[in-house]
């Protein structure tokens, strides 16, 4: 999604009008700030200043006569940030940074508009903050821009597009870091780390889902069209057709001949816009549902990374469907150019012989309860299609996805557990029977990383893979395990083999051995706080 996309999703508010918690309220007083490279740029903050009160910094601008509506400072800004009604802009002297709000007429020091006219832009992400505009050398987009600035005066609302649930989160912990998968995608610069946490800022979140899609556990879902709201959409659709039907999803409405090339196919149509808020978990349960070949289209308005994070869902996906009996070209990812092609072309929407109407097969199964998290829904779906399949495989994965195993090396395992308290999603798990064991929950995993990152024997590595066996929660398995050794003195299970002779191996030559400490070491905590006390 664009900046110039997302401008529509300001809505004026009424005077007097209440803000809900669904939305964010930008107030613009209207000041512009100007930027350039040289005193040029004058000329332009004197025509804005026909609408608003303006502030140009630029290099030599101080010389010119600005006007009484224009307030110029020969001074080249080094740092914009903020958004629509709250912008801050710095200088950099010899003498440090200084912030230039002073010279703002807001009484909040604040800038409402910032036109950005150096060579090159002061704010580079692909999404720019609502109320920045870089428009470059080109007349028409500096006509454009300053045509939009003068739209943006008073009090606006739009949507709080997005829903975190910090407790589903697996970015961090004890100050590791592990997924930044939606940090990685995000085109506005919205997401930032708050250290087991991540915190979006809802005034430079525009709406484009890209976020939701990544995100493997569904800590961070698009909250404006949620993912019952399609699921139920996409049930709906179904209805109208046979199974085996093409569905092609979309972010454009069609116009009137695409439209009657999709009714003379065959083919069914679901508007959903943006794209990648109908994520792989629907593309799934699309396919479970049976729909032959499910398209989605590239209409040439996504951002960069919205495309290659789409691509990237899409090859894992594809990766994962021959284990589940399904052939990878029944999900494709087209440009509206192809997607025109294949209407030209003959027999390109071929559906799979059956007598049975959709309606039958969707009545006879229930689509994912309403606030069931992405993970829960995506691995109910892929339970649903391994039905299908009498022996399914393992496939491998791009590095990156997120399904895998962990592989642990049982010559530097000591069962610390270090592990198990890291996991943000309950994958690894502790048993301290008399066999002490760490036990794996495949279905569980995300593939984050945390535990890698903080095993203090540097024992464990990621696996990116597939296995439609371990799809069940109740599937685990025993990683590594050692028996506990017993106290010396009361005679209770407390240590592993491995992690004593470790112990032991590091604390080698050190004063407390030779104190006696061995023998300390054989006893339980308890026994040896006994002896402490007796001692003193």
């Amino acid at each position: 999604m664009t900046a110039v996309n997302c401008m529509g999703a300001l809505t004026p508010l009424a005077s007097g009008a209440s803000v809900s918690p669904d939305q964010i309220l930008f107030e613009s007083r209207g000041v512009v700030l100007v930027l350039g490279d040289d005193a040029s740029v004058g000329a332009v903050a004197q025509t804005i200043a026909r609408h608003h009160r303006t502030v140009v910094f630029a290099p030599g601008v101080d010389a010119l006569t600005p006007g009484s509506r224009v307030t110029a400072v020969g001074r080249r800004v080094t740092t914009v940030r903020g958004h629509l009604g709250a912008f801050q802009a710095e200088v950099r002297s010899a003498s440090g940074v200084s912030d230039i709000g002073a010279a703002s007429p807001n009484p909040s020091r604040f800038f409402d508009l910032v036109l950005d006219l150096s060579q090159q832009p002061l704010i580079a992400q692909t999404v720019a903050p609502l109320g920045y505009f870089a428009p470059g050398v080109d007349e028409s987009a500096r006509a454009a821009a300053i045509e939009s600035m003068r739209a943006l005066v008073g009090r606006f609302t739009k949507p709080r597009y997005f829903q975190y649930q910090p407790g589903l989160c697996a970015h961090g912990a004890s100050g590791l870091r592990g997924c930044t998968r939606c940090l990685d995608v995000c085109s506005a610069q919205a997401i930032v780390s708050a250290g087991t946490t991540i915190r979006v800022d809802p005034y430079l979140c525009q709406g484009c889902a890209t976020c939701a899609l990544a995100c493997p556990t569904g800590a961070l879902s698009f909250k404006f069209l949620s993912h019952e709201t399609l699921a139920d959409r996409l049930q709906q659709t179904l209805r109208s057709g046979p199974e085996g039907s093409t569905l092609i999803v979309h972010a454009s409405t069609l116009g009137a001949s695409e439209t009657q090339s999709v009714v003379n196919a065959g083919a069914l149509s679901l508007l959903v816009n943006p794209l990648p808020a109908f994520g792989e978990e629907l593309w799934l349960r699309a396919l479970a549902l049976g729909i032959g070949v499910l398209i989605l289209v590239d209409d040439g308005t996504l951002s960069e990374r919205t495309r290659t994070t789409m691509t990237s869902q899409l090859v894992q996906v594809r990766a994962m469907l021959p284990a589940l009996g399904v052939a990878p070209e029944s999900l494709l990812w087209i440009t509206k150019r192809e997607l025109a092609q294949r209407f030209e072309a003959q027999n390109v929407f071929d559906q799979r012989e059956s007598a049975s109407p959709f309606a039958a097969s969707i009545l006879s199964r229930t689509l994912p309860s309403a606030g069931r998290p992405k993970r829960r829904a995506l691995l109910d779906t892929l339970r649903e299609l391994k039905t299908t399949v009498d022996t399914p495989s393992i496939v491998d994965l791009p590095s990156g996805a997120s399904f895998g195993e962990i592989l642990v090396n049982p010559q530097r395992c000591t069962l610390c557990f270090a592990c198990t308290q890291l996991c943000p999603t309950g994958a690894l798990v502790a048993n301290n029977d008399k066999i002490q064991q760490l036990v794996f929950r495949e279905s569980a995993c995300v593939q984050c990383g945390l535990c890698e990152q903080g095993c203090p024997e540097k024992a464990i590595k990621l696996h990116a893979r597939f296995a439609p066996s371990a799809l069940d929660e109740n599937t685990t398995r025993v990683l590594y395990q050692d028996e506990q050794l017993a106290c010396k003195s009361c005679g209770t299970p407390f240590i592993s083999r491995r992690l004593l002779a470790s112990s032991l191996e590091r604390l080698k030559g050190h004063p407390l051995l030779a104190k006696g400490g061995r023998e300390s070491l054989m006893t339980c905590p308890s026994c040896r706080q006994r002896g402490m006390l007796n001692d003193s």
